[in-house]
């Protein structure tokens, strides 16, 4: 049948709203055209991958990465302190949650590291402002675009895709003014931009659309945006093309935090060239019933996570692949009225890969030496970030740092 203009409307804004951009879809900037259509070489396998993992809502370091050795633990959480016969030890202070027991089986086996006290000076409280701070390394004062956006900016990589953030929506972390990062929920969206999979009036939508973006035009701001809509197709044809490859090897946890997880391995797989990849677990903020909540998210993100190592390790890539988990605070020391914690400052990042140097690095925050209630840091989180910018995906660390910053030797 014949599509009215009506309908063309409609459903043409519907099928492009399908893939989302970290950036606007609309520019006025010739020079931060997103896509080049030239054919480009695709990085070889042995190119570093770096994986982030948000755990957002302030994970409870305290909990995490137990101090089963310090009396003061145990005097300012009296329900919610973990016996040392529940803890999973990594010498006589330290340990792990009881629900972490792949994490505590990749450290015992060399694959991850621990940064302990991390966190920044004059640090914020509020959410929204600390994950701001956390996304665009900037602590001081507001900015726009993110570390990781900046990276991806001055590496000018040759390929379509060089990050991808997996999730319901865009953060900060990834924003660029070079590209548009592509922002996916699952693969099933982009079956409208197949016309093999495709209804007949998305086929014919799809064909419709191209043949508009690919006509000439001369107005500048009519070409830039055609231009972002044939990057909206190319990158949807990339994205389905890699994960066409993916063969399952590993079964995953039934949650939608391993699903993600999964997907980012299928697109992995594919072996495109992107240097990053983002996703985010929720449910961290414990201000009551802690320890119900928190067991059950610790709980998603060590298999979650442990799945993802195996299946990488399935595909040979596992020595390709970094995943770094941090969360915007941590929480106080002493426990609430509530069976749960408030916000707080210093808490532990997790490192994890094949090529990780696996141990602990930092010291663990004093608990009897407090600012204010809180843990005072001792790493900033910004030496991590200078790390794996620099020693893991080489690039220029501190061109997207603005300066430089000590190096943790966990790469």
């Amino acid at each position: 049948m014949k599509l009215t203009r009506r309908q063309f409307l409609k459903k043409g804004t519907g099928l492009l709203a399908t893939l989302s951009f970290g950036g606007a879809v609309f520019g006025t900037d010739a020079d931060s055209l997103l896509f080049a259509e030239s054919a480009v070489s695709k990085p070889a396998v042995k190119d570093p991958i770096l994986v982030v993992v948000q755990l957002s809502g302030g994970n409870d370091g305290l909990n995490t990465l137990i101090p089963y050795g310090a009396g003061e633990y145990y005097d300012a959480r009296p329900t919610l302190g973990y016996k040392q016969s529940q803890v999973l030890a990594i010498d006589n202070q330290l340990g792990f949650h009881p629900k972490l027991k792949e994490m505590h089986r990749l450290y015992k086996e060399g694959k991850m590291a621990i940064i302990q006290g991390v966190g920044y000076p004059n640090p914020n409280r509020s959410h929204f402002r600390s994950m701001d701070i956390w996304q665009t390394a900037e602590p001081e004062k507001q900015y726009i675009s993110g570390w990781l956006g900046r990276y991806v900016d001055l590496s000018k990589l040759s390929t379509p895709l060089p990050a991808i953030q997996i999730g319901d929506k865009a953060n900060k972390a990834l924003y660029t003014q070079r590209y548009d990062v592509p922002v996916i929920q699952s693969l099933g969206q982009f079956r409208v931009f197949n016309p093999k999979q495709a209804s007949d009036d998305n086929g014919k939508l799809t064909q419709i659309l191209k043949d508009i973006y690919n006509a000439p035009v001369k107005p500048e701001f009519l070409r830039v945006a055609a231009q972002r809509g044939k990057s909206a197709f190319i990158y949807a044809e990339a994205i389905e093309s890699m994960a066409s490859k993916y063969q399952p090897q590993v079964t995953y946890p039934d949650s939608k935090f391993a699903s993600r997880m999964q997907l980012i391995a299928k697109l992995i797989s594919g072996k495109s060239g992107t240097r990053v990849y983002y996703a985010e677990l929720g449910g961290f903020d414990d201000h009551a019933n802690e320890w119900q909540q928190h067991n059950r998210t610790l709980s998603d993100l060590d298999g979650s996570l442990s799945a993802f190592y195996k299946d990488l390790q399935a595909q040979q890539m596992n020595n390709n692949v970094v995943v770094m988990v941090f969360s915007e605070f941590g929480r106080r020391l002493r426990e609430n009225s509530s069976g749960g914690t408030d916000h707080g400052t210093a808490a532990p990042v997790f490192v994890l890969g094949g090529n990780v140097k696996g141990g602990l690095y930092g010291a663990y925050p004093s608990l009897s030496k407090l600012d204010n209630g809180d843990l005072k840091y001792s790493v900033d989180f910004r030496s991590i970030y200078y790390t794996l910018i620099d020693s893991w995906l080489k690039g220029d660390a501190q061109g997207t740092l603005f300066k430089s910053y000590e190096k943790i030797p966990f790469i």
